[in-house]
């Protein structure tokens, strides 16, 4: 790409101040961990601890919008997570090259060199957006993935960020050397942790509404020529899903699976239901919960999964693998009830306190 020999320094600081990263001072405080997330993150902070794979630091300030290349993204304020990070999300219907992005405080002061990224490097979670995971339930309520269309770049946090407030500016770009207008968003790192009132030791109880598909069932055509109808695919012995939410942000979740598989060729042949196969599942997930004080919402990070019945297939997701981001979560009548975890916003997943 061609790149223009000018410089935006003027466009990205217009505003010296960017209000949607201002501390709101009448906001209650809820804990030492909101109280921490209202903190100006310092530039040298921003400058060493934040990374994007597959992109490259340039010196100076990102060249000057030129041309009409379209670009969409969502200016609102934007959580990010300790050790974590966060995802910029965007569309455009331009052939885009890449993006500039360069960090600044939210008193507008700009870290020493911008972010070059090509789009090679776009949509490369590295690990850090949706968990690979092997464990039914959670293959079920895994954070969804971008919507069709939506380019997005990941950031990366060393474990020199700590949490409170920062901000960048960002555009985009094509190979005849066309440079989007620029967008200014705030982001707010989380702390760990942050409502009592959801901590503890929950059972998975039940959907609501419920998910047809949970209830697998067949139809058996025997040999005799009769039908065996609503016959489920699996004889469970023990289900059983732990959600645990500590006090000091860290989490861990159990999957305890034990039954027999539906034989359906034994079955057509006795016209009657047999199980055969035994399975068994042991997991469990561990990391980290933040709980936004403002949106009442959830989003936890793993960090770590161990197979119980086989230590070989043990994972570390060292910068984090995103579980679910930013699901309602309450307390009622003693049961713990998440909504959206899944990305709907009708369903409903319900936990008893053990």
């Amino acid at each position: 790409m061609k790149k223009l020999n000018l410089f935006f320094t003027s466009i990205m600081f217009v505003s010296v101040f960017l209000f949607s990263c201002s501390s709101d001072d009448d906001s209650p405080a809820v804990d030492d961990g909101a109280n921490a997330e209202e903190r100006e993150i310092p530039v040298a902070e921003l400058t060493s601890g934040i990374t994007i794979p597959g992109a490259k630091m340039e010196t100076g300030t990102p060249p000057s919008p030129s041309g009409a290349l379209n670009f969409v993204t969502s200016t609102a304020q934007k959580e990010a997570f300790l050790n974590n990070g966060f995802n910029i999300s965007f569309t455009s219907t331009g052939a885009v090259a890449g993006a500039y992005i360069q960090f600044q405080d939210v008193n507008g002061n700009a870290v020493p060199g911008y972010f070059d990224i090509p789009s090679t490097a776009f949509n490369n979670g590295d690990g850090n957006k949706t968990s690979g995971i092997k464990g039914k339930k959670k293959t079920l309520f895994t954070s969804k993935m971008n919507e069709e269309g939506e380019l997005e770049i990941n950031v990366d946090f060393e474990e020199t960020v700590s949490p409170g407030k920062f901000c960048y500016a960002i555009c985009i770009y094509d190979a005849e050397g066309n440079i989007s207008q620029i967008e200014e968003v705030c982001v707010e790192v989380e702390s760990w942790g942050g409502n009592t009132t959801i901590v503890g030791e929950w059972i998975f109880d039940r959907e609501e509404p419920t998910d047809p598909e949970n209830n697998d069932t067949t139809t058996i055509q025997c040999e005799n020529g009769s039908t065996l109808t609503d016959i489920p695919y699996n004889m469970e012995e023990k289900d059983e899903w732990t959600f645990v939410l500590n006090e000091d942000g860290s989490y861990y979740e159990t999957y305890d699976e034990k039954g027999k598989n539906l034989d359906i060729q034994q079955s057509q042949t006795s016209c009657t239901a047999v199980y055969t196969n035994e399975y068994m599942y042991n997991d469990k997930y561990s990391g980290n919960w933040a709980f936004n004080e403002e949106a009442g919402t959830l989003t936890v990070v793993d960090f770590k999964y161990e197979n119980l019945l086989n230590t070989e297939q043990n994972e570390e997701y060292t910068d984090g693998s995103l579980y679910f981001e930013g699901a309602k979560v309450e307390v009622i009548d003693g049961e713990l009830v998440i909504t959206g975890l899944d990305g709907d916003p009708n369903e409903k997943v319900i936990f008893k306190r053990k």
